[in-house]
């Protein structure tokens, strides 16, 4: 898989369009009741944009990558270590969060159990698994890719999942009130910006599986997952 990574090149990082996770970073701290000393894993971090906006809420964050390119151009050096889903380089139950946004779909099919392994190793108890993938169920996802050899429907993620003791939540979207409205409607920005992220994520609680089963409509499977033990 390394091999894999190591030819990606300069302009797979410097195309990409970075869109910010703070709506995601500010709903798992909501779940986690604004727990102090947060610990936040990363999971193909990139060059660590989602690592850098973390720590700038508050949280002890790092991430992990296989690709050269990636690590030797980390915004955030420090906290950036070489390392797979596969083989994370952490001690067990070291983490309260752990992210991976659009990674699993990249890896070979055979290892998919063995990164749900180890995610689970390194998530304490009670812990929280926020994962986005390609839905193949939406014909949004049928767009080829080369890089995407491992893309599974909802119930495939679900089933492995619970076979690794987590408590699975789908279909999810972390906030759509406040995050999404103020994306796209600039003209409310002034009066929705004004409400606490606290009174949004609760408000938005009872709807968030309906909204979320609009958005996986889109062809992206968002998933977030409680390790039980």
């Amino acid at each position: 898989m390394k091999k894999f990574y190591e030819n990606y090149d300069e302009s797979y990082y410097t195309e990409r369009v970075y869109y910010s996770k703070k709506h995601f970073i500010r709903y798992v701290k909501f779940l986690l009741k604004n727990k102090e000393d947060i610990r936040w894993l990363d999971i193909g971090c990139g060059l660590g944009y989602l690592v850098k906006e973390a720590m700038e809420e508050g949280i002890d964050a790092y991430g992990i990558e296989i690709s050269d390119y990636a690590l030797r151009n980390a915004i955030i050096k420090e906290r950036v270590k070489l390392g797979s889903i596969t083989d994370i380089p952490f001690e067990d139950e070291y983490f309260d969060v752990v992210s991976a946004f659009d990674v699993l779909e990249h890896i070979h099919p055979r290892d998919t159990f063995k990164a749900l392994s180890e995610i689970h190793r390194v998530l304490k108890p009670k812990g929280i698994l926020i994962m986005t993938t390609p839905n193949p169920c939406y014909i949004d996802s049928w767009i080829y890719d080369l890089t995407h050899i491992n893309v599974r429907p909802p119930k495939y993620w679900k089933m492995l999942l619970e076979q690794q003791d987590f408590k699975v939540k789908m279909p999810y979207i972390p906030s759509f009130i406040k995050y999404h409205v103020l994306k796209r409607y600039s003209s409310l920005r002034q009066f929705i910006g004004l409400i606490p992220d606290k009174i949004a994520f609760k408000v938005e609680e009872p709807l968030r599986y309906v909204i979320g089963w609009f958005f996986n409509r889109k062809g992206r499977l968002y998933i977030l997952a409680i390790k039980m033990r």
